[in-house]
Formats: structure tokens, C-alpha cells, sequence
């Protein structure tokens, strides 16, 4: 192809309207807003957006571009793990690892790899839960009892930040902003992650949820123990993070029964709390540099975006 080709989006967001990204499209792709009204060659020239309803009265524009031609891609990276609506448009943009690309741009973006990062924990953990889910529930319930010395919220149920500021960083939304000393001054995070399903996802199959809550203590040097989906540890082993069964018990992670899971969960997050010398051995220093790095590892998240993304697209456009 002898010139970029061009992308059309509408009003709706799609991850070619993520301003820490624009850099990167710019390299390889002309980014437009759609306009019914102008003329677009077919050869070079896809519509992008992040649903595809034509028969409701809904995604008129796109129906219309459609309409005249133009091929239509449907960006699905923020539910990479779900394949129900791959067939809703001529090519699906699924990357299977887009939060662990997404989560190292932003970030650095943020300046979040420049923070100084020194431990000095007065506090055990780190407990950060916004909506209600029962899952969540059961979990900060069972923790109630040790809650009071700790950073911890459940925007759910009303409780926001406790014993710690809840201010934003460089101005970034409430979803991505990091107070660094949430990290310095706690021991080791209490991942709750989106999805906490009992399917057992199999070593060799990354049709798992994990969401950037479980890459947060990667990016902050925290060690962590994560009430998710099991096979959530799994996941990150074959991402290339380390995790920490060498000084607790990970076994939870391949544990199918949900309440069994969360026992096993409770049982090492109290034995954590009980033991100050866990996560402060040098293996779990070493560890922790090497999710650090490795997080914001650029030649590592470029192949990704470029194997999962850019080149999947470009030879789709090309065909």
C-alpha cells in the first residue's frame, strides 16, 4: 500500500480515539471523523466503531458509509475475551493482550513509571473496590474485621477511601489516577477483579478476564494476592510477571469452587497480615523490579500492538 490508509470514526469512542495512542495510529493510519457527505476511496478506507446495530434505529452514518461500500470493523479490544459479536462486522478487532498494551502506554503517558517508588509501609494492604458485585461482597466482608488499619474503599456500598487521600494525578480520570504513596505505605494489594467465574481456564487458553487491576501492583512494585477468576496467576506467569508462590500459597489460583477459592484467598491474606516478614525477602525485591520492567517494557508491548493490532488491520485493508 503507497499511502496510509484511512480510519473513520464517529462521535462514539474507539481505541483510535485514545489520546495517549494518537502517536502511535498516526504512524500507520490516516484517524478521520466519518462524514456522510465526502467521498472516501473503498480500496484504503474502513469505518471503525465500537458496536454495530444496523437494524435499530441506531449507527445511521455507519449504515450508511455501509451502504455505499465501505467495509465496517467493530473494535472490541476492551472485551477481548468475548467472541459473541465477532460476526457483526466485516473484521473484528479482538487482541488478546490489549490491557496489558493499553495499561503500559497510558501509564507512561501519566508519568506513573517516573514515580519514586521506595517502600516504607506502615499499613498491611491495599484494598481498592468501586462497583457492588456479591462476589466483591463476600470478600470485603470476611475482611471487615481487619479493615480499620489498612487503605481500603467500596465505592459500592459508600465507603470511599479510608486513611488515605483520594486525589487525582496529572489530572487523569478517576479510573487511572495513582497516589503513589497508596503503594509505599501498604505491604501488598488485595486484587478484586471484574470477574470472579468458576469456569477453570486451562493453562494453554488466555480466554480468561483480567482486567488492569491485576497489572496496578505490577506497574507500583507491589506484591499481590488476587481474588479473580482462577487461572488469574496463570495468566500473568505466561504474560512473563512473576508472582509470589515462593513465600505464600498460590494454590487458590487453581482452586474451581468459588467458595472454596475465596477460604483459601481469606486464609493467606490473614496469614499475610499476621507475618511482617512475608513479601520483605529478597526473592520478592527481585520480583517485584522485574514486573516493573517488564510492565513498561516498550519493545515487548510495540510487538504486541504490531501482532495484535496494527498488522492484523493493515493486511485486512490491504486484502
Amino acid at each position: 500500500m503507497s499511502s496510509k490508509p484511512t480510519i473513520l470514526v464517529s462521535e462514539n469512542k474507539t481505541v483510535f480515539q485514545s489520546w495517549f495512542l494518537e502517536e502511535i495510529w498516526e504512524q500507520y493510519f490516516n484517524v478521520e471523523i466519518l462524514d456522510v457527505n465526502k467521498h472516501y476511496d473503498k480500496r484504503n478506507t474502513v469505518v471503525v466503531s465500537d458496536r454495530v446495530d444496523f437494524l435499530q434505529d441506531r449507527d445511521t452514518d455507519e449504515r450508511i458509509l455501509a451502504n455505499k461500500g465501505l467495509r465496517h470493523v467493530i473494535d472490541h479490544c476492551w472485551d477481548s475475551w468475548d467472541s459473541s459479536l465477532d460476526n457483526s462486522a466485516d473484521f473484528t478487532l479482538r487482541p488478546r493482550d490489549f490491557m496489558r498494551i493499553n495499561e503500559s502506554i497510558w501509564y507512561k503517558h501519566l508519568g506513573y513509571n517516573k514515580l519514586e517508588l521506595t517502600s516504607n509501609s506502615t499499613r498491611d494492604f491495599l484494598l481498592l473496590i468501586n462497583g457492588q458485585r456479591s462476589e466483591r461482597t463476600k470478600l470485603y466482608d470476611r475482611l471487615t474485621p481487619v479493615l480499620s488499619d489498612n487503605i481500603y474503599s467500596y465505592v459500592g456500598q459508600g465507603v470511599l477511601l479510608q486513611n488515605a487521600q483520594d486525589q487525582e494525578y496529572n489530572n487523569t480520570s478517576w479510573q487511572r489516577y495513582i497516589d503513589p504513596t497508596w503503594y509505599t505505605s501498604t505491604r501488598f494489594s488485595i486484587v478484586v477483579e471484574s470477574v470472579m467465574g468458576s469456569k477453570y481456564v486451562p493453562l494453554a487458553n488466555d480466554d480468561i478476564n483480567v482486567t488492569e487491576k491485576t497489572l496496578k501492583p505490577c506497574a507500583f512494585k507491589h506484591p499481590s494476592i488476587v481474588w479473580g477468576q482462577p487461572g488469574t496467576l496463570a495468566w500473568q506467569k505466561r504474560q512473563g510477571f512473576e508472582t509470589f508462590d515462593h513465600c505464600i500459597d498460590e494454590t487458590y489460583d487453581a482452586i474451581d469452587d468459588e467458595n472454596l477459592r475465596l477460604e483459601k484467598v481469606v486464609e493467606q491474606i490473614n496469614r499475610c497480615i499476621t507475618d511482617k516478614t512475608i513479601f520483605a525477602d529478597p526473592l520478592t525485591k527481585q520480583k517485584l523490579e522485574h514486573n516493573y520492567d517488564h510492565f513498561y517494557n516498550e519493545e515487548i508491548v510495540m510487538k504486541l500492538m504490531h501482532e495484535q493490532i496494527i498488522n492484523p488491520l493493515l493486511e485486512f485493508i490491504d486484502a
